[in-house]
């Protein structure tokens, strides 16, 4: 841990007083000690610790003492709180008030990560002083639109909210707009800024932002839509050839206000391979595939037919990642986990028994099951997952029915 605590003391006694740091983890050891103070697993051979987050974690550790004390008994020595800071404060005052005024024009002025949002465009923001006003302004419209304290319950293309800005390009990967909106992010979400593209555009959908209209589509199977309209015929012409239809965030655009009738009864599996043996087997039953996790098109579908009221079922792997989806669906949709209960997996271990499958070993941390609470006990003492395809001749037999 040693690397852990110099890195922070460095930190502390800095004249910027950064609000993370970059720490290296040099071998599994390290890993693991870290993870555990800090509550989360450590992938890899470098985390970026937020320093608010290590004086939590220290301070509810029962040593009764925060970061500054837990290194003064370390190092035999207190923290160092450099004065310098206090010869600039009054030139950050100026532009800080910036950002509050800006904020506080869409009722994100109290937001909790809106001073340390300002420090950071203060010191690290890069962006010219002549231009601050008219950036944090735009940064804050954009912000007052995003899902910073909630899961989203719908999403907008990036495109589409930059354009509501007045620059259909402005949120565009290395704007300075997207750089400091971004950052914010972040911090309201309390996660480390995105350091690559695949973190960006996970933290904009996270906050309810598509990166495009076109990329990320949602596979479905017979959807019995009610519109007489072009948009609707063409997925039901689809049907009637009996192929899928992957959707994608601008055909939801153009599709009509409602798609099925209440009381509709649809399916959601993980598994492509379901809907096309369903496909393949000429079962009528409407189908949703998410494919693994949940695309934004996927969430943004499921949102769509829950308004409908229609009543929607989960179905997925017995693994971690699978019970996790359903508990997600369940709480932010109220999609239903089906056939997917303690002894719906116990089920599934005894027929695997009996056919000689192997089944592969459960990996990650397990995931609580509140709709059957048994049902994580069960898995956690197996240890076993049961894949979604293993299971399907009984969904195939249900979904004929």
């Amino acid at each position: 841990m040693r690397g852990l605590w110099e890195k922070a003391r460095e930190v502390l006694e800095s004249p910027e007083q950064p609000s993370t740091f970059r720490l290296e983890l040099p071998d599994e050891e390290t890993q693991t000690a870290v993870g555990e103070l800090l509550g989360r697993p450590m992938l890899g051979y470098g985390t970026r610790i937020k320093v608010s987050t290590l004086d939590e974690r220290v301070r509810g550790a029962g040593l009764g003492v925060g970061l500054a004390e837990v290194l003064e008994i370390l190092h035999g020595r207190p923290v160092s709180r450099t004065s310098s800071m206090s010869s600039t404060s009054s030139v950050a005052d100026e532009p800080r008030a910036a950002v509050r005024a800006a904020l506080a024009e869409h009722s994100l002025g109290d937001a909790p990560w809106a001073d340390e949002w300002a420090r950071w465009l203060h010191q690290y923001g890069r962006v010219p002083e002549d231009e601050l006003d008219v950036v944090v302004r735009r940064a804050a419209a954009v912000l007052a639109e995003l899902a910073l304290d909630r899961a989203p319950v719908a999403w907008t293309s990036r495109a589409d909210l930059a354009a509501r800005t007045g620059d259909a390009h402005g949120l565009d990967s290395g704007t300075t707009l997207s750089r400091v909106v971004l950052r914010a992010a972040a911090l309201a979400h309390d996660v480390a800024a995105p350091g690559n593209e695949h973190e960006r555009r996970a933290l904009w959908e996270r906050c309810g932002v598509a990166l495009d209209g076109v990329s990320a589509t949602v596979l479905c199977w017979s959807l019995p839509l009610t519109g007489a309209d072009d948009w609707s015929r063409s997925v039901l012409r689809r049907t009637a050839a009996g192929l899928p239809s992957h959707l994608t965030h601008l055909d939801l655009q153009a599709a009509p206000a409602r798609l099925v009738e209440p009381g509709t009864t649809l399916t959601v599996c993980e598994n492509p391979r379901v809907l096309e043996a369903a496909l393949r087997d000429d079962i009528g039953h409407p189908l949703v595939c998410l494919s693994g996790q949940p695309t934004t098109a996927g969430l943004e579908l499921l949102r769509r037919l829950a308004d409908d009221g229609a009543v929607l079922r989960y179905h997925g792997d017995f693994d971690w990642p699978g019970v996790g989806v359903a508990g997600a669906l369940r709480t932010q949709l109220g999609v239903e986990p089906w056939r997917m209960t303690a002894a719906d997996y116990r089920r599934a271990l005894d027929d695997a028994a009996r056919d000689r499958i192997d089944l592969p070993s459960l990996i990650g941390a397990p995931v609580e099951t509140p709709w059957d609470p048994a049902l994580a006990d069960l898995m956690a003492t197996s240890g076993r997952a049961v894949e979604e395809e293993t299971l399907l001749p009984a969904l195939l037999a249900v979904l004929r029915r």
